[in-house]
């Protein structure tokens, strides 16, 4: 169904959606931010072209129940159409963008929990033999987990992608638009070697690494709900979750987990913080350092004395919230 903008700023809606669809992945977000906006200002009944402060902040204000991170997210949307509507030479102002203190604590998993997570994934076609999805599911988790990739990175792969000579993934559909290399590990690159050969799973050349029957790409629901159902079977909770109300253990936290990992194994290797972390944060695909600290800040219970060693790194090099 074709999507109609009614505001006084309807051409320039629909334009910019055309161009960030052609150069954007995930611009149905922009979309959906900006059909929100077209209504507010179609019912604002504005008689000239220009955007202020006032508008745009009364348009915020009637977002409730949501969090000020998915406030920030729609600001944001707005604030590249303002852009594109400058260019146009029409007037456009908008509120900076808010900081918003962050107290997320990522959910980093155990190495006994990582064991059973992949014995059950590995069992999941014993139980529905059927099913494609199960069967592909271990080696969908062997890649969010041995290259900390993001559940949308992994699912839009094809082969075109994957240099199985070489063990490099080329990540394109990456989030924030910001494409890079990954190297493998060779025990993964030799796993991906079988399923790519495996006459069960039909791989084309350039087709999708994990698909349905008929090609087309699996929605990452599927992938979250499996995932989600193995760890209710084996009880793996976060008391934080429950307290708080806040995201505990889920796939997302396969890329917590190499983070925290890939930092370790460097420590033991003789390799400093501050060697590491700028390296990880280009692997991991982060706009910078904050973002990887962030992923940093997990379970103390586990890694008392690395938990330690970056604080000291770290003091004073981040600025304190407030």
């Amino acid at each position: 169904m074709e999507i109609v903008f009614k505001s006084i700023f309807k051409d320039e809606i629909k334009s910019y959606i055309d161009f960030v669809s052609l150069s954007i992945i995930d611009y149905k977000a922009y979309q959906r931010t900006l059909l929100d906006f077209d209504s507010f200002l179609h019912k604002e009944k504005l008689r000239e072209k220009e955007l202020d402060i006032d508008l745009v902040s009364r348009w915020l204000d009637g977002f409730t129940g949501i969090t000020l991170s998915t406030k920030k997210s729609k600001l944001t949307h707005v604030r590249k159409f303002s852009g594109y509507l400058m260019s146009l030479g029409i007037k456009a102002k908008i509120p900076e963008l808010p900081n918003i203190p962050s107290d997320f604590m990522p959910y980093v998993f155990s190495m006994d929990e990582m064991a059973m997570i992949f014995d059950m994934a590995d069992d999941l076609i014993i139980n529905r033999p059927n099913s494609r999805v199960a069967a592909e599911f271990p080696m969908l988790l062997r890649i969010l987990y041995g290259c900390g990739l993001r559940l949308g990175e992994a699912t839009f792969l094809t082969w075109n992608e994957v240099s199985l000579d070489i063990g490099v993934i080329t990540i394109k559909a990456a989030k924030n638009q910001k494409q890079r290399i990954v190297p493998m590990g060779d025990e993964l690159v030799r796993i991906l070697k079988l399923y790519r050969t495996s006459p069960y799973y039909e791989m084309e050349d350039g087709g999708l690494l994990f698909k349905k029957s008929d090609g087309t790409m699996r929605t990452a629901g599927s992938y979250w709900s499996i995932f989600n159902s193995i760890l209710c079977e084996l009880g793996i909770k976060n008391p934080r979750t429950v307290k708080y109300g806040k995201r505990g253990p889920c796939i997302h936290s396969l890329r917590h987990t190499f983070t925290l990992n890939s930092l370790l194994k460097a420590e033991a290797e003789g390799r400093t913080f501050i060697e590491t972390v700028p390296f990880l944060s280009t692997y991991l695909g982060h706009d910078g350092l904050m973002q990887t600290d962030i992923y940093l800040r997990a379970r103390h219970e586990l890694y008392t004395e690395s938990h330690a060693i970056i604080a000291d790194y770290t003091q004073g090099i981040f600025p304190e919230e407030v």
